[in-house]
């Protein structure tokens, strides 16, 4: 079986190659249609909308919604953060790179906590969405990207998780057919989360680091 850090150096690799890059990608993953039983009870709906708040036209409400969610940032789910990243990349390019690396953590250290290593695809689904601009600013600021990352990292430290991590799991097989009636099928054990988010850590940082090293 390959260890977690190489699952977690392969999953964040894989996302970069899909964000960075703007190419051509296959359509990407979404969360399970009709979901039941504990899946069914996984609520999205306030991070669509907030979703769809930072993605709105410059106004008000846009502004808030940027305030908001980096007020309280440990409350949202990493699709939340990837829109923040989004919403900021404009006028604030580096503070954009530093929310897209801990939503990035985040998605990934969540991923690995799920049983259904099929639902890792919304890893990379979240991360289509990132705009052009975002993906320019990462390129061309890559001499800053290790430090940002590092500054990602400490922060995922210091702030708890705050939302609901088994938001991932609805872009699994798994979520797509159970009957969700048994809720031990959805996260592997509790004892197992910190070795896992020390190797999405690790895996993170070094992703970052062969990044900038190979475009040099």
């Amino acid at each position: 079986m390959r260890s977690f850090r190489s699952i977690a150096c392969a999953l964040l690799c894989l996302a970069a190659a899909q964000e960075v890059l703007a190419q051509s990608r296959p359509p990407a993953a979404t969360p399970a249609a009709n979901p039941r039983g504990v899946y069914a009870r996984i609520n999205l709906r306030p991070a669509e909308e907030m979703i769809q708040r930072l993605s709105a036209a410059y106004g008000s409400d846009h502004r808030a919604a940027i305030r908001e969610v980096e007020g309280n940032a440990s409350a949202y789910m990493p699709p939340v953060l990837y829109a923040l990243a989004n919403a900021l990349t404009e006028d604030y390019s580096e503070r954009a790179i530093f929310w897209y690396q801990v939503g990035r953590i985040r998605a990934v250290y969540d991923s690995l906590r799920c049983k259904d290593a099929t639902a890792r695809a919304g890893v990379v689904a979240i991360g289509q969405r990132l705009n052009v601009e975002l993906r320019k600013s990462m390129f061309y600021r890559r001499d800053r990207l290790v430090g940002i990352a590092q500054k990602a990292i400490d922060w995922d430290l210091k702030n708890p998780v705050n939302y609901d991590h088994r938001w991932i799991s609805l872009y699994g097989k798994v979520a797509a057919t159970s009957d969700g009636a048994n809720s031990d099928e959805v996260t592997v054990p509790e004892s197992e989360w910190p070795a896992i988010r020390q190797r999405v850590h690790e895996a993170h940082l070094k992703s970052v680091q062969d990044f900038v090293n190979e475009k040099k």
